[in-house]
Order: structure tokens, then sequence, then C-alpha cells
């Protein structure tokens, strides 16, 4: 190596834990930001002036921001470009039959640890999307029976999910536009996959895993 390589190789370097310094920076300063969401949420519901979904929504932008933040930097800071949702999805997505009770669908969440699960009929088709606000909303909160309602009846409205050949571009658009945390990957119309914040957070580099966290938790 000569002298020229010598020096351009300590330049990358220095500009290597440059940028590892301004995303640490820029995590302190998101994680600031919404902590003082949290608290001026708290404040507001406790003076009667707010709701507890604000709580409950700041709460989890916070969680979402740690548990992202902490992946990213276990993680090997790949940008992603050029891969398609079928290489960063996870196979083999846990779901919820039409005739499965909601009770069943709850404890499945609880046990995996989510707040939502794709309703997959016999055929392997998704038929919509079941999430923990449906279960408290249109069931507990209505005083129907979680051990006798069936996920089926809960199935409505429009389910966004993607084909196993869009790329990472149209991934993170469609999560953005529309707050989603976990993408239904479908591939000749079965479902293949789920992209969950942790699948992005292994394949996409610092500043674009922030962004995220910031358009999906942020609002």
């Amino acid at each position: 190596m000569n002298a020229v390589d010598r020096a351009r190789a300590v330049a990358e370097r220095g500009l290597r834990r440059g940028r590892a310094q301004m995303d640490e920076i820029r995590a302190r300063r998101e994680h600031r930001r919404l902590l003082r969401i949290l608290g001026e949420a708290y404040h507001a519901e406790h003076s009667g002036e707010g709701p507890h979904e604000a709580v409950t929504g700041a709460l989890a932008a916070v969680d979402a921001h740690q548990r992202v933040w902490a992946q990213v930097r276990a993680g090997s800071g790949r940008t992603g470009t050029g891969r398609r949702a079928r290489e960063i999805m996870h196979a083999g997505a846990e779901c919820v039959g039409m005739d499965d009770t909601v009770a069943a669908a709850a404890a499945k969440m609880r046990d995996l640890g989510i707040g939502s699960l794709p309703i997959c009929g016999a055929d392997d088709r998704l038929h919509g999307i079941l999430t923990d606000r449906d279960i408290a909303v249109r069931c507990v909160a209505e005083g129907r029976d979680p051990a006798q309602v069936r996920v089926g009846e809960l199935a409505q409205g429009r389910v966004f999910c993607v084909d196993a050949t869009a790329d990472i571009d149209q991934v993170l658009e469609k999560m953005e536009r529309h707050q989603i945390k976990r993408l239904p990957v479908l591939e000749n119309r079965r479902l293949v996959g789920i992209i969950s914040e942790a699948d992005l957070a292994r394949h996409l580099d610092e500043h674009r895993v922030a962004e995220f966290v910031e358009k999906v938790y942020g609002r």
C-alpha cells in the first residue's frame, strides 16, 4: 500500500467514524423528542385534555425507536439498495384462520409479542389483518365474548400488502404512507411472508431506518 492509499484508508476510517457519531447524535435527539411527546401526551391525558390513545402511540414510538436503533447498531449497516421484498421478508408468516376465535388470536399475538396477524383462508389467501385495536374496540368494547366471536367477523376494510417482486423503495413507501409496521408479502396472491421493522433494520442503513421510524411512529 503506497502513501496515497494509506491516506485514503485513514480518511475513509475517519469518515465512517464521523458518520457513526452523527448517527448517534441524531438517534439521541430523536429519542429526546419522542420522550417529550410522551410526556406531553401523559400530561394531556391526566388533565382531561387528551385521549389515552395518544399515550399509547407515544409509548409505541419510544419503544420502536429503542428497539430498531439497537438492531441497527448490532447489524451490518447495509443500504438494502436493489433488494426485493422476498429477500428482506421473513418467510413462514404466522397467521390466524377465519374460523379461529378472537381469544385464540389474542393469545397468539401475546405469545409472539406482536400487535397484528394476517387473516388467512384454507387456500393460504390473505383475507385481512387482525389488530389488537380491532380486538379491543370491535369486540371487547362492544361487550362481545372473544371466546365466541370468530376472526372472520372482524375482517374488513382495505388490506395493505406488497408483491414479492416489489423493490425495497416500494415497500418503504407503502409502509410509511399508511403507517404500517408489518407488511404482508404475496406471491401469486398467496401469503409467503411478512416484512416487519426488524427485517428493515437488518437491511437498511442507519439514516433510512431512522427516517422510517419517524414517519411511521412520529406523527
